[in-house]
């Protein structure tokens, strides 16, 4: 069976602290076929000098950010399978040779996602109970379900290149939720096969976009749902009902825990 060439587009700033394990990572899948590619916006912090001794194939220049940066690495590349890493997340052993094996047994697979750690700051898994009720509603997938909330993990999700150009690219009207957008129009078109195994660990620490932006994102995760959920009325409005209850809920916990700091 041949397996396909994954491209692997790594959008870079600043992130001399983890750069080398991602990259590491990658090579340490030991998939015959990977190419992978950081698009670096121009770091100031030694990034590139760890890229360079790496000698990982980068580009470094100024971008407008993570869409534009990720967005340009679709066109630098030319596997037939497109994933994006982030600069401090890493992939779990053998994930892209069963990415990869799924791809070539099933040319009619579209795209693939998979379970996704989320991990702190020093690389240990944190928020367990987030990532299992993720993982149920994955091994529930329906476009419906999906309208409801994202439960799509990035890191963990691969798909053609021939499906991205139909579904169009990373729209940077969401500076947070970009990744929503895009698997929502892919999933309008084709069902994912939902592997049931970790893919891949997604790093969240205080100071983060996903952290700073919190409610921010989820206004965008209403939007992408409004945007893209014709014929599902109950799901997007599900969508809004449980954006707001999770900004609530974690409003109240940073404030137990402020009220507890002083």
């Amino acid at each position: 069976m041949e397996l396909p060439r994954i491209s692997i587009i790594t959008p870079c700033l600043n992130a001399v602290a983890t750069i080398e394990e991602t990259v590491e990572g990658v090579r340490a899948q030991g998939y015959p076929d990977v190419e992978h590619l950081v698009v670096d916006g121009g770091s100031t912090d030694g990034t590139v000098d760890v890229l360079a001794r790496l000698g990982v194939r980068y580009v470094s220049e100024p971008d407008e950010g993570r869409v534009d940066a990720a967005n340009k690495g679709v066109d630098l590349t030319s596997g037939e399978v497109v994933a994006w890493l982030n600069a401090d997340d890493r992939y779990e052993a053998g994930a892209l040779r069963a990415v990869g094996e799924v791809f070539a047994g099933s040319p009619a697979t579209m795209w693939v996602t998979g379970y996704c750690r989320i991990i702190g700051g020093d690389g240990q898994e944190i928020r367990r109970p987030i990532t299992a009720y993720k993982n149920f509603l994955l091994r529930h997938w329906s476009y419906g379900l999906y309208l409801t909330q994202n439960f799509v993990s990035d890191p963990a999700t691969f798909v053609r290149r021939g499906a991205l150009e139909d579904a169009g690219r990373l729209d940077s009207r969401y500076r947070i939720s970009h990744d929503y957008d895009l698997w929502l129009r892919v999933a309008r078109r084709h069902d994912p096969v939902v592997l049931r195994r970790y893919l891949s660990s997604f790093r969240m620490v205080e100071g983060t976009l996903s952290m700073a932006g919190f409610e921010h994102q989820f206004r965008e995760h209403v939007e992408c749902a409004r945007r893209h959920g014709d014929g599902h009325r109950l799901a997007v409005a599900g969508n809004e009902m449980i954006s707001r209850m999770i900004v609530g809920v974690y409003g109240g916990l940073r404030f137990i825990r402020g009220a507890r700091a002083r």
